[in-house]
C-alpha cells in the first residue's frame, strides 16, 4: 500500500522541480508532496507501537498470573504456565492484526485530518 503513496510524492516531487518557484515556495510544495506518505508512515508506526504495547502488557500479565498462583517455587511449573498464557495471549493479539490493518487502511484512505477550528 505505501509503493502507490511513494509513486504519487515522487512525481509530484518531481513537478515541484519544473515550476518556476523560490526557494521557499520549492521547498513547500515538495513537503505538501511528501505529506500523505509521511502521514501513513506516522500511522503505521502509532498502530504497530500500539500493537507491541498490547503483547507486552500480556507477558507482564502472565508473569503476574504465574506469580499469583504461587508456582515461582517451581520453576519448570512457573515457566511451563508463563509459556502456555503468553502463547495464548499472543494468538488472540495475532488475531487482531486483521482489523489493524483495515484500521490503517481507512485512516489513510480518509486522507489527511481538518485543521483545529479556528486555525
Amino acid at each position: 500500500q505505501m509503493r502507490p503513496l511513494r509513486k504519487k510524492a515522487f512525481l509530484q516531487m518531481a513537478k515541484c522541480c519544473d515550476q518556476p518557484l523560490s526557494r521557499e515556495a520549492y521547498q513547500h510544495c515538495v513537503q505538501r508532496a511528501a505529506a500523505p506518505e509521511e502521514r501513513a508512515q506516522a500511522v503505521i508506526q502509532s498502530e504497530l507501537g500500539d500493537f507491541q504495547d498490547r503483547l507486552q502488557r500480556a507477558a507482564l500479565a502472565c508473569q503476574d498470573d504465574v506469580k499469583d498462583r504461587g508456582l515461582l517455587s517451581d520453576a519448570d511449573r512457573a515457566a511451563a504456565a508463563y509459556d502456555k498464557c503468553v502463547a495464548s495471549a499472543m494468538d488472540k493479539a495475532f488475531k487482531t492484526i486483521p482489523t489493524m490493518k483495515k484500521r490503517i487502511l481507512a485512516t489513510i484512505a480518509a486522507g489527511p485530518a481538518p485543521p483545529p477550528a479556528g486555525s
